[in-house]
């Protein structure tokens, strides 16, 4: 039944980031120049992916609840709970404005709350979204590895609009690993946004998915 549970969870996910990317796509559109300029607030881009999974979990007729652990749209790490009878999942928005090691750290301790909050009367998830639009930092070239452990295969597109990428050794999967045991991970880079007129991809603005099974 865990296991139903599971797999059940990371499909209506797929779904729900999937649809979540166009509705990245519309918010840029309706905001430019401000979301290309600073990209989404946490505190948005973690309750726009909180509706779109609440909207799938209600055509799967899951009923389920929304709970912001901590208020104020201020806050860096807004951290949501949506809650069902089977499983609790856990939403971290946590916007790298800057690709900086403080701002990679607050991220991975963000997961402490989710993690410290498990009961065993039903399956935790973890969801992590993020976003970041490329600088001419080598901090900010290092991202894609650190969020995935390593290089996306396709690096030649990052480099034809100009972005050489660089490799890093201390890498989320391996922080997440190391701190809070947390293994098989789905980390996924997208590219929700287009090039008005071409239709072609805006390599410089990556929207970050990553998902956990926390028990």
């Amino acid at each position: 039944m865990l296991w139903g549970v599971s797999f059940l969870v990371s499909d209506l996910l797929s779904v729900s980031i999937h649809q979540f990317k166009a509705d990245c796509l519309q918010l840029c559109e309706q905001h430019y120049p401000t979301v290309h300029n600073r990209g989404m607030r946490g505190n948005h881009l973690g309750k726009t992916l909180c509706r779109r999974i609440l909207s799938t979990l209600n055509k799967a007729d899951i009923p389920a609840e929304l709970h912001q652990c901590h208020q104020g749209d201020a806050l860096e790490q807004p951290i949501f709970r949506i809650e069902t009878a089977e499983f609790n999942l856990w939403i971290i928005a946590h916007r790298l404005v800057s690709a900086n090691l403080a701002r990679r750290e607050a991220l991975v301790q963000s997961v402490n709350t989710a993690c410290q909050q498990i009961d065993e009367n039903k399956q935790h998830h973890l969801l992590i979204v993020s976003d970041h639009w490329f600088d001419r930092s080598k901090a900010s070239k290092e991202i894609p590895a650190w969020w995935l452990g390593q290089l996306p295969v396709n690096i030649n597109d990052y480099l034809a609009d100009g972005i050489r990428l660089q490799e890093c050794t201390n890498t989320l999967p391996h922080c997440l690993q190391q701190q809070y045991l947390l293994s098989g991970g789905q980390h996924q880079i997208h590219h929700p946004l287009k090039r008005n007129g071409s239709n072609k991809t805006v390599h410089r603005y990556l929207l970050l998915t990553a998902y956990y099974q926390l028990q």
